[in-house]
């Protein structure tokens, strides 16, 4: 039988001030100046060394400054002016008071703190301690029957050295240098201040001549932190308030400071990390968590966590990634247990970023509370997590409200959504519990709500910027926060979308959930979602889709219904969309029909198949796509309806939010809607699909059809916008050899590369024209009009006046429906007898389909009459010498266009191979010089 998890509380003894209930603010702030002068209205935790000692964890941060505070009063060097940082669980007071108890009571901390018997002693140490709270100069304060108002003359009390500062103290002007060094210099010093700026803001209402003793104290403060910090034997620890709310937004005051002593003193934070979880266990529980229930707990909620991520995975590789991830995550719950760990984080990283969240003292009572009520009412959870936290308890909502503010605003969002009695979770539970008993106790409704309250609040900063990401809960935090052995995820995401759908409170930005004090309008988006079917969602994308590639080029076929509707007329590439249902077909299904596609168009076999390719939708992206579509046009009917709705201008806002929150994810997922295109190919004889896929390539285009174009032609190289002369001549196997052609109707070898698959696939027509043009002007072949080529002798033949070789030509000029390319040899001088004129028998493919040819059409050739047409300059020149005739053969080539230019290279003892490779032929095709090298 599995072990069964018991609820949290069986697992813990609360400490006794949280077992009773005594939460007031009192019983977690530390009142410094209490401590200092021993009243009893302190708590004796605070005040009694040892019962400090046994109830407070030492971090190592508040270790190592201990250390370092009694390391100054008994050797020189080190930094001696230190200030506290507070973060979220640092209490600045309850430092000042642990450096308080082990200067004061040394042998109790060296009994009660292991690594204190490492630390130097301070048995002849004094302290000055001043709690700039208690002390008010307008009235003053008596220390060891000495009446003082200053803080120098408080300073000298407390170290027994008043006679020192009792003119300055009398006439309230602040002490030089030399004074301050006497009173240090008398025996080992520690100094700690705490709330000093409350005092200077008392006291600069307090004229002292032409000044006010405010000033002349912030003048005290920076002498004072000087002459420590060149002192051998004396230290301060200061603190300052947090925040400008603390510091009663006297933030000028708060700055001046925080830097005035910036030359001297070093920051220290008492609290890093996790070694919060320890603090608050420390303070609430009377002994540490039993393991079992811990361990317990920590790895069965990990496990489900585990299980929910692994099914959600897209592949799995992200599934080993979930479960190695299980490891750790229940390695921090067990260790922040009874809290769940998700509680402290949020508590920490966005709570602490709320001006009225007092960090320890209110965190402490508010935990506290939670504790305290949750044993009380015996709920069973397995942990206190975001979503358990008693809210409908008055002292717990007192505690929280206290904490994050906006208490009265709040209160409709509790009545009409989470904890009221007709509150909408409240309503979703007990119709859950009707169809499940199991889930009567669970709550997952409330959970869920609660928690998505508790993430209302505060904001998370970004590392690498000072940004701050808005209040709210992802669903993947709000699930890690919420999931355990009693609630899964799929019943987690059934309720969401139900509080979705009916919270009036509810906000949800397609991002994050958050409760808001105003009335949302997804109800009324979700209304008129329920009237949108398939069919208006299938019409908005595939109309979005003729916006960006209609416009973009024709050579795109959108969500063609039959073969019929791909066109089999021009010699070009198309790409064919095929409609976003066809990725949820079968396996079988979707080859058998994307064969159709591409080898016929209706009953007819396709001429142009090595033209042809379908681009495929992910199937993962439907949902995505067709969710947001649906919001989209729920919204532009909501918006028609404004008057009907009443729509104020912030639900207008809200509204806008989101249609831009619903227009973003449908971009992002159109963009990567189609990932995969097929083409044609042949396998064993047979017609098969050649499957060019995106998968996690880095695209630089994010426009959807240039992404598909880069994956074909810069990725892949399956498609191909450039075509050499060279190419033409080994596919269609010209030359001077008996079985090699010698002359190639143009049309002929336009239609070949549409039709054969063995072929290279183009991108159109003028690619082959652009590479005729190429080869023309450097004499790899001639291009003549089909009226002025023939046959004679079993030998293709053209006049030389009637062939354009060797000079720069257009792709414009080249028609490819009237002309042929014959290899040079075929030219013959005009003289020559003209023999009847017989059409050649047109290039065919090895395709099994019959090639249909139109009558070629005439064009104009283009030519030019000169007195010289030619001129042909033939030399031998050294290195040197050919530097000389850059100028002449430059003007010759500004002239024509360009020239050809034959070089002739001979060396007894031959070339090197590597060396012809890395000195001639890749420093001309670096320079996209189209050359052609011959090798003897």
């Amino acid at each position: 039988m599995a072990d069964i998890i018991r609820p949290w509380f069986e697992g813990v003894r609360l400490h006794p001030d949280v077992e009773s209930g005594k939460l007031t603010m009192a019983t977690f702030a530390i009142d410094f100046g209490g401590v200092l002068a021993n009243s009893a209205g302190v708590p004796l935790i605070y005040r009694d060394s040892k019962a400090f000692w046994q109830a407070t964890y030492l971090t190592y941060g508040v270790t190592r400054l201990l250390e370092e505070a009694l390391t100054r009063l008994s050797k020189p060097g080190g930094d001696r002016v230190l200030q506290l940082r507070s973060p979220f669980g640092g209490g600045k007071s309850h430092v000042l008071v642990a450096l308080f108890h082990a200067v004061k009571d040394p042998q109790s901390f060296q009994q009660l703190v292991a690594k204190a018997k490492d630390f130097p002693k301070s048995e002849k140490a004094k302290i000055a301690g001043i709690d700039g709270e208690k002390f008010d100069p307008t009235v003053g304060t008596d220390i060891k029957g000495i009446h003082v108002r200053t803080l120098w003359g408080a300073l000298a009390a407390h170290l027994d050295c008043y006679e020192i500062m009792d003119k300055q103290e009398k006439t309230l002007i602040a002490p030089g240098g030399e004074e301050v060094k006497k009173m240090l210099d008398k025996q080992p010093t520690l100094i700690l201040l705490d709330e000093v700026l409350r005092y200077v803001e008392r006291a600069l209402g307090i004229t002292v001549g032409e000044t006010n003793l405010g000033r002349l104290s912030l003048e005290f403060l920076q002498t004072l932190t000087t002459e420590v910090a060149s002192s051998t034997n004396a230290a301060i620890i200061y603190s300052l308030q947090a925040s400008g709310r603390e510091a009663l937004d006297n933030i000028s005051l708060l700055t001046q400071l925080d830097h005035l002593a910036a030359r001297v003193d070093a920051k220290r934070e008492p609290v890093i990390g996790d070694e919060i979880l320890d603090v608050l266990k420390k303070r609430l529980l009377a002994e540490p968590p039993k393991m079992e229930f811990a361990k317990r707990a920590g790895t069965s909620i990990a496990q489900v966590i585990s299980n929910w991520k692994a099914a959600e995975a897209p592949d799995d590789l992200a599934r080993r990634a979930a479960q190695d991830e299980s490891v750790k995550k229940a390695e921090r719950i067990e260790s922040a247990f009874p809290f769940h760990v998700a509680l402290i984080d949020l508590m920490k990283e966005r709570w602490a970023s709320i001006p009225d969240f007092k960090r320890t003292r209110g965190a402490l009572r508010f935990l506290a509370a939670v504790l305290h009520k949750t044993k009380q009412l015996g709920r069973q959870s397995y942990l206190i997590g975001p979503g358990d936290i008693p809210l409908d308890d008055p002292d717990v909502k007192n505690a929280f409200f206290t904490e994050v503010g906006q208490r009265e605003v709040f209160q409709a969002v509790l009545d009409h959504d989470i904890t009221g009695p007709n509150a909408r979770s409240r309503r979703i539970d007990q119709q859950l519990s009707q169809q499940d008993p199991a889930l009567q106790l669970v709550r997952p409704a409330t959970r869920l709500a609660i928690a998505i309250l508790m993430y209302s609040f505060g904001g998370v900063q970004r590392q690498e910027s000072n940004e701050t990401i808005p209040p709210g809960v992802s669903e993947k935090e709000l699930l890690e926060a919420t999931l355990g052995p009693d609630l899964d995820n799929i019943t987690a995401q059934t309720v969401l979308k139900r509080l979705r759908e009916e919270c009036l409170f509810l906000h949800f930005d397609g991002i994050r959930y958050s409760f808001k004090t105003t009335p949302n309008v997804n109800k009324m988006v979700e209304d008129e979602s329920e009237n949108i079917g398939p069919n208006d969602t299938r019409n908005f994308i595939s109309s979005e889709l003729e916006k960006r590639i209609g416009s973009i080029t024709n050579a795109a076929i959108i969500w063609p219904q039959s073969s019929s509707e791909i066109s089999d007329k021009e010699p070009r590439f198309i790409l064919a969309y095929l409609p976003i249902e066809f990725s949820e077909k079968s396996e079988k299904e979707k080859n058998e029909k994307a064969i159709e596609y591409l080898t016929k168009i209706g009953t007819q076999l396709r001429r142009f198949r090595n033209g042809i390719g379908l681009a495929i939708a992910d199937k993962r992206q439907l949902d995505g796509i067709r969710r947001a579509t649906k919001y989209i046009i729920a919204v532009e009917n909501v918006k028609k309806k404004k008057t009907v709705y009443r729509l104020t201008q912030e639900q207008k806002d809200q509204l806008k939010e989101r249609e831009d929150t619903e227009r973003s994810a449908f971009e992002s997922s159109m963009r990567i809607l189609y990932n995969e295109i097929w083409l044609l190919k042949m396998q064993d004889g047979q017609p098969a699909i050649d499957r060019v896929s995106i998968g996690g390539r880095p695209m630089k285009n994010s426009d959807l059809h240039q992404r598909l174009l880069e994956l074909l032609m810069d990725v892949s190289q399956k498609l191909f916008d450039k075509l050499t002369p060279s190419k033409i001549i080994d596919l269609m196997k010209m030359g001077k050899g008996e079985s090699q052609l010698k002359a190639i109707d143009t049309k002929v070898l336009r239609d070949s590369f549409f039709q054969t698959l063995d072929f290279t696939r183009i991108t159109d027509q003028k690619v082959i024209a652009d590479a005729i043009a190429k080869g023309v002007q450097t004499g790899l072949f001639c291009f003549a009009l089909k009226s002025r080529v023939r046959e004679e002798l079993n030998r293709w033949l053209v006049d030389k006046l009637d062939a354009i070789i060797l000079r720069r030509v257009s792709a414009e000029e080249i028609d490819l429906e009237s002309g042929y390319i014959l290899i040079p040899d075929c030219i013959v001088e005009p003289e020559m007898p003209s023999g009847a004129q017989i059409q050649p028998t047109p290039v065919t493919t090895t395709s099994e389909e019959a090639l249909q040819t139109s009558p070629p059409a005439s064009i104009q050739q283009s030519g030019s009459i000169g007195i010289v047409r030619k001129i042909s300059i033939e030399l031998s020149a050294t290195k040197q010498l050919l530097y000389k005739t850059f100028n002449a053969l430059g003007n010759l080539a500004e002239k024509a266009g360009s020239i050809r230019i034959s070089i002739h290279a001979e060396k007894s003892e031959g070339f090197e191979r590597n060396w012809l490779r890395n000195a001639v032929k890749e420093p001309l095709e670096e320079g996209g010089i189209d050359a052609e090298i011959k090798e003897d």
